[in-house]
């Protein structure tokens, strides 16, 4: 079994890289992607430790990216070169504005009458990759809330009272940002664009076009009747079929590694090799900033 969706403290997930490892180890998995959010960071480590205790490391990657106006989608890379210099370039930019996107939050909070610390968002972080549960957790210690659910439904939600809309590239720049780094590029959780079959077709079709090569057709609480649309239409396009759990630890409630699709995945052996035949062929010169 594989988990091909997951975060850890170099993003927003609660356990570091190493105990992400340890716990897929407790969970029986042979493998899993660490795809956190705009950042590699976590990953030597990771490879490190699943080195140690026998679990495969797939170096991994998530991007938002803009989509069909005000709309976003999420785009997953994998096996990416963790030292190609304008992937960890573009990267850095992003978690730069992610500061940014922090320190307006705050702003905003604190005209609603909800002060809390820049310098404690920046704690709860440890270095990492700055996001919304990270200050839903900074809210939840001064007591403006009583959960991180709740800190979302109040003020940090889509359009909430505090919402600040985080920098993002459009979704072709993501696909081929991915491509260049030596990586393949899959849709996330695809039920979370809201699309009608019919539209979600149409959708995959610009974005095949684009360069991208899978879908993560089995997710953590996606309907029986949505994966098999999944399956089937990601096949009729030739696409890769990935899956996970999209674990973040306590900040996600109700997610468990490694567990997503009753059945597993088939031939999850299978599934990594055609991830890593669908990598582009390196060229030379690849990786360098002036790219």
């Amino acid at each position: 079994m594989v988990d091909l969706h997951t975060h850890s403290t170099a993003s927003d997930g609660t356990l570091t890289p190493e105990a992400l490892v340890d716990l897929a180890v407790e969970k029986h998995l042979n493998a899993i992607a660490l795809t956190d959010h705009d950042t590699l960071a976590g990953i030597p480590g990771a490879c490190v430790r699943g080195n140690e205790r026998g679990v495969e490391v797939v170096p991994g990657v998530e991007l938002s990216a803009k989509w069909e106006g005000s709309g976003q989608m999420h785009i997953l890379g994998y096996y990416v070169d963790c030292e190609n210099d304008y992937l960890l370039e573009r990267l850095q930019w992003l978690r730069e504005h992610r500061q940014q996107r922090a320190q307006r939050i705050a702003a905003r909070l604190k005209r609603l009458g909800v002060p809390i610390s820049e310098h404690r968002i920046m704690e709860v972080a440890q270095g990492g990759s700055i996001g919304r549960p990270h200050i839903a957790r900074v809210l939840v210690e001064a007591g403006h809330v009583g959960s991180i659910s709740e800190a979302f439904d109040r003020y940090l939600k889509d359009g909430g009272t505090a919402y600040v809309e985080k920098a993002q590239f459009r979704y072709g720049e993501v696909i081929k940002l991915i491509r260049l780094a030596g990586g393949v590029a899959v849709l996330a959780h695809p039920a979370t664009l809201q699309l009608p079959h019919e539209s979600l077709e149409a959708s995959l079709k610009r974005l095949i076009r684009s360069g991208l090569q899978g879908i993560e057709a089995y997710g953590n609480h996606d309907a029986p009747a949505e994966t098999s649309f999944y399956e089937n239409i990601g096949r009729h396009y030739g696409l890769i079929l990935t899956g996970g759990s999209d674990f973040h630890g306590a900040n996600k409630l109700g997610t468990e590694l490694g567990e997503y699709f009753a059945n597993g995945l088939p031939d999850t052996d299978s599934l990594l090799e055609a991830l890593s035949q669908r990598r582009p062929a390196r060229t030379a010169g690849q990786g360098s900033s002036s790219s």
